[in-house]
């Protein structure tokens, strides 16, 4: 009987299924993530709906902005805009003559005291420049005047200053593209100062936040006498000089200017000694508006007047090469435009140091002083 010899083993075969469920080769690393992450991962959620909280808030705001806007008369009642009023004001009628200057003609020329039964208007701009004061008389003169009266005096042509609330409150975008050409030195700084204003008037809520800081500290006032005495003081002095505005002839001297005596802060020692905004003096630039407001008022039969204000003594003492470079810039304005120029000196009108507020600006007493000699002394 042979011997039963044993059958070699068969190798085992895999099944096709098993072929089916094992590759031959395992997948590379980048292909298992792509498979296990889109096997896991959950559909994705809309932008509005994974940003809901920031979506909610912000519409939140623009809808309270455009609440606070529905109020802007007043806000604009407790914080007046001074340059938007005084030529929103002017322009609603025809005027006669119309006073144009920074704030020493604000505090110092009354209308009511020169002009008499004509119909007139002071355009005094505190802390303005000849450039603004160019931009004043487009926006708030739509209609010649007859006589324009500019109270000038050595800050209006300080090449070292220009005033934000002109590009904020007087200018267009066509003046800004005449200032960048006119003045490329400081085009900068007007393209600045422009495109922040037109930011800041987009969101009321920005724009009228004094207004309603001033709203507020009256009604606490109200009820709750004494909580804040000071912001009342300023809130109520804000809307006498909006009233006055409103309905006056823009002279509306301020409080502080009005019963200040300089002769008195001196003999105190409480004197200043400069005034910045005669600081690192040239003029020639702010000089080429007032070169375009003269030749407004010949393209538009105005007679224009420059009337040289009156300061203190000390004032051009401290200052002594800016007047003398201002006044020469006077000269050449009378010699080369033929420009009509008073020089409104403390000695002809007759004014000390008493009937001044501070080196600048006339008080209440010598502001009827100026005007009484200016009713004499202008054309009629």
């Amino acid at each position: 009987m042979e011997p039963q010899t044993e059958a070699p083993a068969r190798e085992s075969q895999p099944s096709i299924d098993s072929e089916e469920r094992i590759p031959s080769e395992p997948l590379p690393l980048l292909a298992r993530l792509v498979v296990v992450t889109t096997a896991s991962s959950p559909p994705s959620d809309s932008f509005l709906k994974r940003n809901r909280t920031i979506v909610w808030f912000s519409i939140l705001l623009i809808a309270v902005d455009c609440l606070i806007g529905q109020f802007a008369p007043l806000w604009s009642r407790h914080s007046p805009d001074d340059y938007a009023l005084r030529v929103e004001a002017c322009a609603r009628e025809r005027r006669d003559v119309v006073f144009l200057g920074g704030s020493p003609v604000a505090e110092g020329i009354d209308p009511a005291r020169i002009a008499g039964s004509q119909s007139s208007y002071a355009m005094g701009l505190s802390g303005g420049t000849t450039t603004d004061f160019y931009h004043a008389v487009l926006r708030g003169c739509p209609t010649p005047p007859r006589l324009l009266v500019y109270g000038i005096t050595a800050t209006d042509l300080n090449d070292s200053r220009n005033e934000p609330h002109g590009p904020y409150s007087l200018m267009t975008w066509g003046d800004l593209g005449r200032w960048v050409r006119l003045r490329p030195e400081s085009g900068e700084w007007a393209v600045r100062h422009f495109t922040l204003a037109r930011a800041g008037q987009a969101s009321s809520m920005f724009r009228y936040r004094h207004g309603i800081r001033m709203w507020a500290a009256s009604e606490a006032e109200e009820r709750f006498p004494g909580s804040c005495p000071e912001t009342l003081r300023e809130a109520e002095g804000q809307r006498e000089r909006f009233a006055a505005l409103q309905s006056g002839n823009g002279y509306a001297p301020a409080r502080g200017y009005s019963v200040g005596n300089y002769a008195a802060v001196k003999a105190a020692g409480l004197a200043p000694t400069e005034l910045t905004y005669l600081a690192k003096y040239r003029t020639g630039s702010h000089l080429k508006y007032l070169h375009k407001l003269i030749d407004w008022c010949e393209a538009g039969g105005v007679e224009l007047v420059l009337i040289d204000m009156p300061v203190t003594a000390d004032l051009e003492r401290f200052h002594a090469a800016a007047f003398s470079e201002y006044r020469a810039r006077l000269v050449e304005l009378e010699r080369d435009r033929r420009v009509r120029v008073i020089r409104a000196t403390r000695e002809v009108v007759g004014l000390d140091d008493s009937h001044f507020a501070d080196l600048i600006h006339l008080n209440r007493s010598g502001a009827r002083m100026l005007s009484d000699w200016l009713k004499n002394a202008i054309p009629r």
